[in-house]
């Protein structure tokens, strides 16, 4: 891929290729790894080694993030860029279309759209579910998981980072791939050994590095040219790296990655039939006829279109006979039909391998029961799997940075190894006929459970609401055959 520094300053350049088969460089989503952080950042090689992932980094994967960011936002690179008509007045639209932001975001409202519930594995501390649940009030944990998720469905990996505030409290933030990268080690487990953040500000990289210990900030150098001039370095409690870096599978990929070139053709089919439809307004004006007789010169002809009239008179020929004239207009050729089933079929290849379900489908709407519409929804069902595998390492990291400052502050004990992570799919279920089901097979139903699936209300707002009216109801049963009167003159007080 070319026209780096075009894309990364958002320049309108014309350049006469296209981007019909967008490819990434192998570097674009490698991951960084060396032997130890003190050897990279304090040893020559290291320094060298460093420089070499900055500028990997900037040149190659920021590169490959910011176009399937544009793919989240509906600003498909490959259709803005390049030259696509060789004819500068013909119509030249550039229709786009947010598969991208559609996918992931369908994704991920289906994976974590409802919110993970932190519990306690047996003969773990339940008292610590309070902290949790203080640490998750103060953080918004619930849209931090989201954004997190989200990322990771776009760009393949997300990153949140750990600190103490002035309150000392703890607090998570999520940092954008566009910004953050993580280098591992040479082992087999490849244990993170430093975190580099890389915000830019008027042009500015502000390079900070998280290693086990210590926060090292280092002066501000343009991305182009790395310069590792150390401004300084303060120490943290964490016993580790304060950052989690969330995987969406195995590879690092984005959710709808793979599918790119199947949206740079959709977008294509579409902005060829909108060019077609506004180039049918420029249709060619077709005369027939005796054009000396009518007196067709080029002038005549421009005049006449101009008043919208076109006066034709015709003559004779040489043989006496009457000669003739008429006009229309030439038109392109449309196959609708062809055109129509080809960008119906670029639609169905995206919903198929991206394995987000086709809500439009008449074949998906057709089905009656849950089952049966599981079993259209498994390819989703496998997505929602495997990027729980990935969260759930995440999550237990997160807690774990949480245990390792609590110990070393003395704060609230945390059980990182003691907590599991159960994820509600967000999909609607018909939980009445399951339950009429298990009655109807003989099964027991608590009325507790049966207030708690009903969406009018619940089961302590209920059970409140029936107490008031039992007490109401005893009051005038009471009322009725004179106890309140006889209560009132023994002083006793009412029922």
């Amino acid at each position: 891929m070319d026209h780096v520094n075009e894309f990364e300053h958002g320049l309108d350049i014309e350049v006469s290729s296209r981007n019909d088969s967008l490819q990434f460089s192998r570097l674009a989503n490698e991951q960084f790894r060396y032997s130890s952080a003190e050897e990279l950042l304090n040893t020559t090689e290291g320094k060298k080694a460093f420089r070499e992932m900055l500028t990997a980094f900037f040149e190659y994967q920021k590169q490959r993030l910011r176009v399937l960011d544009s793919y989240a936002k509906g600003n498909n690179y490959s259709i803005l860029t390049g030259k696509r008509r060789m004819d500068k007045e013909k119509a030249d639209y550039r229709v786009r279309h947010r598969w991208g932001g559609y996918i992931s975001g369908f994704a991920t409202s289906y994976v974590i759209g409802n919110p993970v519930t932190v519990g306690i594995m047996e003969g773990g501390n339940k008292d610590q579910l309070q902290s949790i649940k203080e640490i998750e009030w103060n953080n918004d944990v619930n849209a931090l998981n989201s954004d997190l998720a989200f990322d990771a469905s776009v760009f393949g990996r997300a990153y949140e980072y750990h600190f103490r505030d002035r309150d000392n409290m703890d607090r998570v933030v999520l940092i954008s791939p566009l910004e953050m990268f993580v280098v591992r080690d040479l082992t087999v487990e490849q244990n993170i050994i430093c975190a580099v953040h890389l915000p830019i500000y008027n042009d500015r990289v502000n390079m900070t590095v998280y290693t086990k210990d210590q926060v090292i900030k280092y002066k501000p150098f343009t991305y182009y040219s790395p310069r590792l001039v150390l401004d300084e370095a303060t120490k943290h409690n964490y016993n580790d790296i304060p950052v989690v870096e969330w995987w969406n599978n195995r590879y690092r990929m984005g959710d709808y990655e793979s599918e790119i070139s199947l949206i740079d053709a959709y977008d294509a089919s579409e902005s060829d039939t909108a060019n077609y439809m506004s180039d049918l307004n420029d249709a060619m004006l077709l005369i027939k006829g005796d054009l000396e007789a009518i007196g067709a010169t080029a002038d005549n002809v421009a005049k006449m279109k101009d008043a919208n009239t076109l006066l034709l008179q015709t003559g004779i020929s040489a043989t006496g006979q009457q000669t003739t004239a008429d006009t229309g207009y030439i038109y392109k050729q449309y196959d609708v039909q062809g055109t129509e089933a080809y960008k119906n079929r670029l639609a169905n290849d995206i919903h198929r391998f991206s394995r987000i379900p086709n809500l439009d489908d008449d074949r998906f709407n057709s089905t009656q029961s849950g089952i049966a519409l599981l079993y259209k929804m498994i390819g989703l069902e496998q997505v929602r799997k495997d990027k729980e595998t990935y969260f759930t390492k995440a999550l237990r990291r997160r807690y774990e940075l949480i245990s390792n400052i609590h110990k070393a502050v003395n704060g609230p004990k945390i059980e990182a190894d003691k907590l599991t992570f159960t994820f509600h799919p967000n999909l609607p279920q018909d939980v009445w006929t399951e339950i009429k089901a298990y009655i109807e097979a003989g099964g027991e139903v608590s009325q507790e459970t049966l207030l708690n699936n009903a969406s009018f209300t619940d089961y302590e707002t209920e059970i409140d609401r029936i107490k008031k009216e039992e007490g109401a109801s005893d009051f005038e049963r009471a009322k009725s055959v004179g106890i309140t009167d006889e209560l009132e003159n023994s002083g006793q007080p009412e029922v």
